[in-house]
């Protein structure tokens, strides 16, 4: 098929929305359609768009120049209109989007599309909150699906009155590879923790987990520069260090140095900015890369994250997440019995390399029964 992705998001960059559909793109392209991906004139432009990624099976990229800032205001929906417009539209079997206001034009230009949704609608500007609650462009004919990230996600937009069955629930899948390996017993592990250095993320639970666990090296992968440099000025632990956001093209040889991968969330999960809340319908590409490498995961019993992590199945979650004396028991006892958890490890490793992108792809594309 001739396929068409529409983003709103600058690339490359650090933002986990660009990484996704980049890989998205790649793998769509992988089974053999021919892909365009149309992005506005932002991110970090002068680096290589592919090596970034580390994306093998590359798709034609189309930037639209006059806009050379994140499209806000009259911006955001000139965007859409341009982008629909230089995409050669004609000659475009399918369109895939993340932006409601896009795939409202592309049901007018009468195209074939799915929307991804990864949030609720809350975060939208009016114009489209009224287009999708009272104007029902879920329910359009030319958008053949609804792909969201989360169970709680489709639930929440069956109840803005989208019908079920046009909604599938497609979790985020990792699109690294490694061999399976046996970790030998070990006097020190080494604890990580990948992704943004916010708050609700739990980096305050992880600072005071190396205070009081002196046996255990700890390691924090993300922020900027000067972040890193502002929380190794306030925390002088022997145990715990610092390193800036890595790329995804280098993040596997990081996590492999990991022996166990931590998502100390707290109850409130904020984004980029520190600003809203995202712990009802969150779901991070890092916990199935972390799955995907094989890695113990240990993490905060939030519900979403109960639709892909099952406690001693795949992964440990902490009930009392905040409280480091809780979390701190579970890593002891985890460290000091660490060969019994390999089965735990072996299942997470399966069910990521099941569920990997290859699969969400195949899924996402198999629209024809999701339609009006």
């Amino acid at each position: 098929m001739r396929i068409c992705y529409i983003s709103n998001s600058a690339a490359p960059s650090k933002n986990a929305s660009s990484l996704q559909i980049a890989k998205l793109c790649e793998f769509i392209s992988k089974i053999g359609n021919n892909v365009e991906l149309i992005l506005p004139h932002t991110g970090e432009i002068k680096k290589n768009y592919f090596k970034y990624y580390n994306i093998k099976n590359r798709f034609k990229i189309k930037r639209l120049k006059f806009f050379k800032k994140f499209p806000i205001g009259i911006n955001f929906y000139l965007y859409s209109i341009f982008a629909i417009l230089s995409s050669d539209y004609n000659n475009k079997d399918l369109f895939i989007t993340r932006n409601f206001f896009t795939s409202f034009l592309l049901s007018i230009f009468k195209k074939k599309h799915i929307l991804e949704i990864h949030d609720d609608i809350e975060i939208e500007g009016r114009l489209v909150k009224i287009l999708v609650k009272y104007l029902n462009i879920l329910n359009f004919k030319y958008l053949v699906k609804i792909a969201t990230t989360t169970k709680s996600l489709k639930k929440k937009y069956i109840s803005y009155g989208t019908i079920a069955k046009k909604i599938e629930v497609l979790h985020n899948a990792s699109s690294l590879s490694t061999v399976f390996k046996k970790i030998k017993r070990k006097n020190s592990y080494k604890i990580g923790y990948f992704g943004s250095i916010f708050k609700s993320r739990g980096i305050e639970m992880i600072t005071k987990l190396s205070k009081i666990d002196k046996k255990n090296r700890y390691f924090i992968f993300g922020g900027s520069l000067k972040d890193v440099r502002q929380l190794q000025n306030k925390i002088r632990n022997k145990n715990i260090s610092f390193s800036p956001y890595i790329p995804y093209s280098k993040i596997s040889n990081e996590i492999n140095k990991i022996d166990i991968c931590i998502l100390p969330y707290t109850s409130k999960i904020t984004v980029s900015g520190n600003v809203g809340d995202i712990s009802k319908y969150t779901s991070p590409l890092k916990v199935f890369d972390y799955m995907k490498l094989g890695k113990l995961i240990i993490s905060s019993n939030i519900p979403v994250l109960r639709e892909v992590l099952f406690h001693n199945q795949n992964c440990l979650l902490v009930n009392k997440f905040s409280e480091e004396k809780e979390w701190h028991k579970v890593i002891k006892f985890v460290t000091n019995n660490f060969e019994k958890y390999e089965k735990i490890r072996r299942n997470a490793y399966k069910y990521a390399n099941k569920f990997d992108l290859n699969w969400r792809v195949k899924k996402l594309l198999a629209f024809k029964k999701f339609s009006n």
